[in-house]
């Protein structure tokens, strides 16, 4: 577990690394935040100190929460209000401790932060590999990948797609490969997954479509020109996956 605090003051800085060894984690200080924006990416938790950004901590913080969602991050500070207190939780702030720290109180909330952190490191594992997956379909596969979740046939998509029929057969085969899956309830499920484990780290993996409306397939020998949905590689609204189960 990478555990970073960044606090100028010593005693602060002994007590947390006490906390660590009391609790099985080790704890990384910094008395600056030289450090801080290139290990913000690496961190799991993230303690930081108000004394490090005298000017720019609310803000700085801010930037923090925003840019690694899945880091968790603890603020503390001697001349905190109540309204910096509100600010820093609505921007994703895990805690928030006033100065002098009481040690008790930290103490209590600790092992539901640890529990916390390990949570995120086992959804985000699993984001990215799922992620993955998904990131190395190329633009062609993306665009069969959305004609398969709304249930069009391989006749209608080579005709929407200006390919020949083969061709579609051939990158729907590797979309099943690439993404590990037998059949179309697979891949629902798979979307499914990942877009729920992207919603639990605050982030989004950007699959559906702006538009809710599913192409209609040209009838046989009327190709058409019209891209199906906007942005074209984005996943469409889908058929429930019940409705694949014999897919």
């Amino acid at each position: 577990m990478n555990v970073f605090v960044f606090d100028s003051q010593l005693e602060t800085s002994q007590m947390w690394q006490e906390l660590a060894s009391a609790h099985g984690f080790r704890v990384h200080v910094f008395h600056n935040s030289e450090r801080l924006t290139g290990l913000a990416s690496e961190a799991q938790l993230l303690v930081i100190d108000q004394s490090v950004l005298p000017h720019t901590f609310l803000s700085s913080v801010s930037t923090i929460c925003r840019q690694h969602p899945s880091v968790q991050v603890v603020a503390t500070g001697s001349a905190l209000k109540i309204d910096d207190v509100v600010d820093l939780m609505k921007d994703g702030v895990a805690l928030v401790f006033a100065k002098p720290l009481a040690r008790h109180r930290i103490v209590s909330l600790l092992p539901g932060l640890l529990q916390r952190v390990q949570q995120l490191s086992e959804i985000n594992t699993e984001y990215e590999c799922l992620h993955g997956r998904f990131s190395k379909l190329t633009t062609r596969e993306k665009d069969v990948l959305n004609y398969i979740l709304i249930g069009t046939s391989n006749k209608d998509t080579a005709q929407l797609l200006n390919v020949s029929v083969r061709t579609i057969e051939s990158r729907r085969a590797k979309v099943y490969r690439k993404l590990d899956a037998n059949n179309v309830a697979e891949l629902v499920r798979k979307i499914d997954r990942l877009e729920s484990l992207g919603k639990g780290l605050g982030v989004s993996p950007q699959l559906k479509a702006k538009s809710e409306l599913a192409p209609t397939p040209q009838p046989a020998g009327q190709p058409s020109n019209q891209l199906p949905f906007s942005p074209p590689h984005c996943v469409p609204s889908r058929v429930p996956a019940a409705q694949y189960a014999r897919a």
